[in-house]
């Protein structure tokens, strides 16, 4: 079970490392790094209780087992155990110009949630005492996560959310304000940049520079 939960971690911190990667959002990079840095101590902990009992956490790969199916293998190897039990209800709100930072933050909710469900199920069939209760540490981790990711959909949604986005020219913040029209020009605070405003083929924000 620990070695699972290695894989299910590792996941984890392969997943919050690509998405803030590919966001243009500040406050969705900061809130991903988070996630990131405490899913790394959690594949720490583990890798400490193998080692402690003479187990090579290196050889807690599964070479055959895809990095998106490891968390559907762990679920569907523990009898009893559910894919997830608090879906996330469609939004209220269109999150105009989020499509793609929507898609991770709720993918990243359905992860976790299943993730709770996992190690629930660890804690309660662990003979070890010192794992049960890593176990539970870690479903109580998770539990957080997953309300954090929950409430961080529903901001991402709200229209009374500020855009605010990288300025592509010197990496500061430009804030366009709440619910913003395609075409708001916005210049950056630290250095010359001047932008317009535009939604992508794919309905996320993007930034056009305009000449000096």
């Amino acid at each position: 079970m620990a070695r699972e939960a290695l894989r299910l971690e590792r996941e984890a911190v392969g997943r919050y490392s690509e998405h803030p990667a590919a966001s243009e959002d500040p406050r969705l990079v900061t809130y991903w790094e988070s996630l990131r840095r405490n899913e790394a101590e959690h594949r720490r902990l583990l890798e400490v209780w193998l080692r402690a009992h003479g187990e090579d956490p290196e050889g807690a790969e599964d070479a055959g087992t895809a990095p998106g199916d490891r968390a559907a293998a762990i679920a569907a190897s523990t009898p009893g155990a559910l894919a997830g039990r608090h879906p996330l209800a469609p939004g209220t709100k269109v999150g105009r110009g989020h499509v793609a930072d929507l898609s991770a933050l709720r993918a990243d909710y359905d992860f976790e949630d299943e993730a709770v469900v996992v190690y629930g199920r660890f804690a309660y069939q662990a003979e070890d005492r010192e794992l049960m209760e890593l176990f539970k540490e870690l479903a109580r981790a998770e539990a957080g996560h997953r309300n954090g990711l929950r409430r961080t959909v529903r901001t991402v949604e709200d229209a009374a959310t500020p855009v605010v986005l990288f300025c592509p020219l010197c990496g500061w913040t430009i804030d366009f304000g709440p619910d913003p029209a395609e075409g708001a020009e916005g210049k950056c605070r630290m250095c010359p940049g001047r932008f317009v405003l535009r939604l992508d083929e794919h309905g996320d924000w993007t930034l056009e520079r305009l000449a000096p």
